[in-house]
């Protein structure tokens, strides 16, 4: 045993290079094996980070990343990629890849724009819809310069029956019109803001609000429906003649005026025009109104929608002159620009109008009864319009003229209202700015959180000043701002809250529980143990709804008439506590019962018109 052992450490000792070899390769690979692991938990991390909210990476490392990227970016250091091709990630510069990881980390979208050298519309024009929520004068005077500031250049007014029509056209007039003192207090403050005015009436179509009176019902193309005039009826064009005359006396600067013409879902249908082509009645209606105008104005330009001119053939434009006569505005509120106004389009509209314009939106386009805008969906939107017009604009033989940020406040005359103004004040900012910049990035933080007088993060931990993926409505980031109606801003954070927790009482209340749906309700038989237990919330939801009630009352006072605040509560809140004090007189009902008769209950007797035989007495 003893020669064993020391013939084995004789070998040892004689290999003892190989042998220290081998142990610092053994070592070495448990080291590699060791930070392999390390690095995949780490990704796994990141991965899981990455599906948090986004809107609180504050408390991640990757602030630092982004504050990084900025000051390289602000230094001059990043650089862009100038192709407006929209490429993969994986085969950009690292420049342009570290941008794009730093728009994803806020939520930005990413549209692939030459932040270098960007493409500005010439003319940024925000859209005010009067015909929904009109906001008092006073008001529009505090918002102009907040407008100007952030780059906007004018003013496309739609003031349907707001415009303090007289004469013939006085029952067109809404009884809370704007006065004609109201029209020039809002010009004057347009005018010392220097933002152009552009007003916008409709022509043909969006009619209901003067032919839905039983005066004017003689014009409708349809009888029973006042969406459309008939363009070839006795009185036409003399109703629009005193349209226009009214407008144009109040305008007297203008140099622009757009006539509607969109959406003319009623064409060819009555007596008189069945016979003609569609696009013959509606090439030929646009070009007598916009001859009608050039013939009483003829400094004026006047603009039109582009949606019914999209399926006509360049001939039929060019035949009824339509080039020298109106300017196209092409307005698409989704993300795919290209899918609905395809390339042929574009080259058909060049070689047609020597300019257009182009019609984007920073609220009321996706959904009819949403009150608060998806800022992101928005954004996207106007950034896809700032690469479409970077390509299109060289079409025209005098560039694309500007682009329209529409902000509809009903989807006509006879819906309810969407998204108000002040509530989306942070979507129109953020969008304004990103079209009079050219894009939109870190870099323009200060100029957005200022213009909204956002205060500065006060948690002593930098945070990203908006975070689009967790936070589209912005509550988060701009919860805390004081621009103009910023009140009635956050009060829709509340609103959302709060009817969350109606919905959800409700439907757990009437539906998920067995003991206050319709049925228990209609045969007055439940048990008052169980309705107790239903009902213990229903006092603290219902004045939750009462508190923000008088909340909209107390924010919106200043900034509406009381017709609308009595609209807006009557369609957000009102059906609530309808709804909650319908379910407190049924259970107080349902508790005075203290005997019930024996299963089963016989049939309703109305189940019989639905086949269900009722018992013989």
């Amino acid at each position: 045993m003893k020669n064993y052992i020391y013939h084995v450490a004789l070998t040892v000792w004689r290999k003892k290079t190989s042998m220290l070899i081998v142990a610092c390769l053994l070592v070495l690979l448990m080291l590699g094996l060791q930070f392999s692991q390390s690095e995949q938990e780490n990704a796994r991390f990141k991965d899981d980070k990455d599906q948090t909210r986004a809107g609180d990476l504050g408390q991640f490392a990757n602030v630092k990343f982004l504050e990084s990227l900025a000051k390289q970016r602000n230094a001059g250091k990043l650089t862009f990629s100038d192709s407006s091709n929209k490429e993969s990630r994986k085969g950009l510069p690292e420049n342009d890849r570290s941008q794009q990881e730093l728009e994803k980390m806020l939520g930005i979208p990413f549209v692939n724009l030459d932040v270098k050298n960007p493409y500005i519309p010439k003319q940024r024009i925000i859209h005010l819809d009067l015909k929904g929520a009109p906001p008092k004068v006073a008001y529009l005077r505090k918002i102009f310069p907040l407008l100007k500031t952030l780059g906007a250049t004018g003013l496309l007014i739609e003031y349907e029956d707001m415009f303090p029509y007289s004469g013939i056209l006085k029952e067109v007039k809404a009884g809370n019109a704007y006065s004609v003192e109201d029209i020039n207090q809002l010009l004057t403050a347009a005018e010392e803001s220097k933002l152009e005015v552009i007003p916008l009436i409709q022509t043909f179509g969006h009619l209901e609000f003067a032919l839905k009176h039983n005066n004017w019902s003689k014009l409708r193309e349809v009888s029973d429906s006042p969406q459309a005039l008939c363009p070839n009826r006795n009185g036409t064009m003399e109703f629009i003649m005193e349209m226009l005359k009214q407008m144009l006396e109040l305008h007297p600067k203008i140099s622009y005026l757009h006539i509607g013409c969109d959406e003319v879902f009623q064409m060819g249908e009555c007596e008189i025009c069945r016979l003609e082509l569609h696009e013959n009645l509606f090439l030929r209606h646009v070009s007598n109104v916009a001859n009608l105008v050039r013939k009483h104005w003829p400094h004026l330009r006047l603009i039109i929608w582009d949606d019914m001119l999209r399926h006509l053939s360049q001939q039929s434009l060019q035949d009824f002159g339509l080039g020298e006569l109106v300017e196209p505005m092409v307005w698409v509120y989704a993300e795919d620009i290209y899918r609905f106004v395809q390339s042929p389009v574009w080259d058909k509209y060049a070689s047609v109008f020597k300019t257009a314009w182009t019609a984007s939106a920073f609220k009321g386009a996706f959904g009819e009864s949403l009150y608060v805008p998806d800022a992101r969906r928005h954004l996207e939107n106007n950034l896809r319009w700032l690469d479409v017009m970077s390509q299109q604009n060289q079409l025209f033989k005098q560039g694309l003229s500007g682009i329209i940020l529409t902000g509809w406040q009903r989807y006509d005359h006879f819906a309810i209202l969407c998204e108000l103004f002040p509530a989306s004040l942070p979507s129109l900012s953020l969008n304004l700015l990103a079209v009079s910049t050219g894009y939109f990035n870190l870099s323009l933080k200060n100029r957005l959180l200022s213009a909204l007088s956002c205060p500065e993060h006060g948690s002593g931990r930098p945070t990203p000043f908006i975070a689009l993926e967790a936070d589209p409505h912005l509550w988060d980031k701009m919860g805390r701002c004081m621009f103009p109606g910023s009140p009635v801003f956050r009060l829709m954070y509340r609103l959302h809250n709060t009817e969350n927790e109606v919905v959800e009482y409700l439907k757990v209340t009437q539906q998920q529980k067995g003991w206050l749906t319709a049925y228990n309700v209609r045969r007055n038989y439940s048990l008052p143990l169980r309705i107790d237990e239903l009902t213990s919330d229903l006092p603290r939801i219902y004045h939750s709804l009462l508190a923000l009630n008088r909340a909209v009352v107390d924010s919106m006072n200043d900034i509406f008439d009381h017709y609308t605040i009595g609209e807006w509560i009557e369609q957000r809140i009102y059906p609530y506590i309808v709804e909650l004090e319908k379910i407190q007189n049924q259970t107080t009902i349902l508790k005075t019962v203290n005997s019930w008769p024996s299963r089963p209950l016989p049939p309703l007797k109305d189940l019989q018109r639905l086949g269900v035989t009722l018992p013989e007495n």
